[in-house]
């Protein structure tokens, strides 16, 4: 199921293609695994579109996708350093622990506890005064939050964020694209918004991914320790 977390060496395979992500770069970049080792892994050396190989400062974090015939699998590492393997340029990364599992290239959404400044912005473009919402979930490109009214698929609005860790303030424009009406007596409703980020920049949705993947760990974690 999309979220489920997995241990690493029961999903990452010697020969598996990967794709690499880093922070602030857009683009992203191919790759192998070529060795798993008791404490590291050793991946291709990966190139940019000048075919110039790419190399990330020491202990700099990074998550990688890696692929079967159903699911994709998303990991989290630290590049160690470059050598050869035999003629093979090569990264020597930390080994990883554990992936989570998800069906498509959508980042999974997780339930946090949030909250978000909101400001509507009209068909004439004029911007609301801004209202703080609570969050309901989260994701790499989307966000959850509840409103006391309809609000219209295609709406524009300004969000601004201030307790993600690691990100700071982050104001971006998104658009809702889903509000789902949520009763909570006669004639008592609440809508939970469904809004898609815009221009959100790859170093920053990185942060946001490693962010939702802590919290979803935690999570589990505690249902495997309340069992």
């Amino acid at each position: 199921m999309a979220g489920e977390i997995l241990k690493a060496e029961k999903v990452l395979k010697v020969g598996q293609r990967l794709e690499i992500f880093l922070d602030g770069r857009e683009e992203h970049f191919h790759s192998r695994i070529e060795d798993i080792r008791p404490d590291v892994m050793i991946v291709a050396m990966p190139f940019d579109n000048q075919r110039v190989p790419v190399i990330p400062a020491t202990g700099e974090s990074f998550y990688g996708l890696a692929a079967d015939k159903a699911s994709r699998y998303r990991f989290f590492t630290k590049f160690l350093g470059t050598s050869k393997e035999g003629q093979v340029p090569v990264w020597r990364i930390t080994k990883p622990t554990e992936c989570e599992k998800f069906q498509d290239r959508a980042f999974v959404r997780v339930r946090v506890k949030l909250h978000v400044k909101v400001r509507l912005v009209d068909e004439e473009g004029c911007i609301a005064e801004p209202v703080v919402a609570p969050v309901i979930d989260l994701s790499g490109n989307g966000i959850g939050f509840v409103w006391p009214k309809e609000v219209k698929v295609g709406t524009q609005v300004g969000l601004e964020i201030n307790e993600i860790p690691n990100v700071g303030a982050l104001e971006i424009m998104s658009q809702v694209v889903r509000c789902t009406a949520v009763k909570r007596g006669e004639n008592d409703y609440i809508y939970h918004i469904g809004a898609s980020f815009q221009h959100l920049s790859r170093a920053i949705a990185n942060k946001i991914v490693h962010y939702v993947f802590t919290v979803q760990r935690e999570v589990i974690a505690k249902g495997i320790g309340k069992d």
